[in-house]
């Protein structure tokens, strides 16, 4: 039950790797959790849904009728209207209807239940209470597991025919290059994701070991219970590896080609950078910038006139807080 009165919404970030949630109050998050997202089956999936939103319950002394809204933000092509799921390229949710499911779950009125994809509800979240705050375009693109974009023109989502535009993960940067999820070859996923950049770490650490050649990225992963990390070759080259170096530097190139595109089509005012990589700071953002200002199409503008290009302020809570705000 409510105990002051106050609106109460629960906001939930689907990803490929976990599943967040939390309670947002006065703008932020009052209370977060989350769970490893177990893929192996739909039923699997919104099973973890059902959990973490209990779990938010639990730690903050709700039950069903003092819930406002609960917003789920999920991968893919989504209708809103119905909170369908109609296709998804990496969690077995094609045609999930979530707002049932979870209404059932939790047992709350399905029209409390609202679904969006998932970049698009971190742009939301990051356009009205972080860096994209004030702006009329505004963009924002995320990398985890995959690469996702939400694009606001004009101070409208970008949503598209079929609801499934923003997928630029799924446009090529390399013709013909490593088979994607979604059945294409060369989709920037493949290679600017965290999950690439992982990808490209690990294959760098088995070359030089192959090679005879010291790399200080193999202690790293060995300190951290042999994970590899999407800051693993940033760490090394902070420090002076020269193959992790190699390894940062091919995977900036990669993401500046993607991001200059971006800009090149959409124009925003911002373009704020999401999702585990962009902890990294100004140790990616100033060679991004740097490659990106040299190759976009209008370079030679004045300089004022140039996209921001940052981290999101809300970092890896963007998801939920825009999933909160549906």
């Amino acid at each position: 039950m409510k105990r002051d009165g106050s609106i109460v919404r629960i906001g939930i970030d689907l990803g490929g790797s976990n599943i967040a949630a939390g309670l947002l109050a006065d703008g932020g998050l009052a209370y977060k959790c989350k769970v490893k997202t177990d893929t192996s089956s739909e039923s699997a999936v919104l099973h973890g849904l059902a959990d973490v939103v209990f779990d938010v319950m639990k730690a903050c002394g709700l039950d069903a009728g003092g819930i406002d809204s609960i917003g789920v933000a999920c991968p893919g092509a989504v209708d809103s209207e119905r909170g369908v799921v109609e296709y998804s390229a990496n969690l077995p949710l094609c045609g999930a209807d979530i707002r049932t499911a979870l209404s059932s779950a939790v047992g709350v009125d399905a029209d409390k239940v609202r679904i969006a994809n998932d970049a698009d509800a971190a742009a939301l979240g990051e356009y009205h209470v972080g860096v994209g705050k004030g702006t009329e375009n505004f963009m924002l693109v995320t990398l985890g597991t995959g690469v996702g974009a939400g694009c606001i023109c004009g101070g409208r989502m970008l949503s598209g025919r079929g609801h499934s535009a923003g997928e630029l993960g799924h446009t090529v940067i390399v013709y013909g290059g490593e088979e994607c999820a979604c059945g294409r070859r060369g989709c920037a996923e493949q290679y600017c994701s965290a999950s690439a950049l992982k990808r490209q770490t690990k294959a760098k650490i088995e070359t030089c070991e192959r090679d005879g050649i010291f790399t200080s990225m193999k202690k790293l992963v060995a300190d951290n219970c042999g994970r590899i990390s999407a800051r693993t070759a940033f760490i090394a080259a902070a420090d002076g590896d020269t193959a992790a170096r190699e390894v940062v530097d091919a995977y900036i190139s990669y993401l500046s080609c993607m991001l200059t595109n971006f800009i090149n089509i959409f124009a925003p005012e911002v373009l704020a950078i999401g999702g585990g990589v962009s902890g990294e700071g100004e140790r990616l953002l100033a060679p991004l910038r740097e490659r990106v200002y040299g190759e976009m199409y209008d370079r030679k503008r004045p300089r004022e006139m140039y996209t921001r290009i940052e981290c999101a302020a809300l970092g890896n809570d963007a998801g939920i807080v825009g999933a909160a705000m549906i």
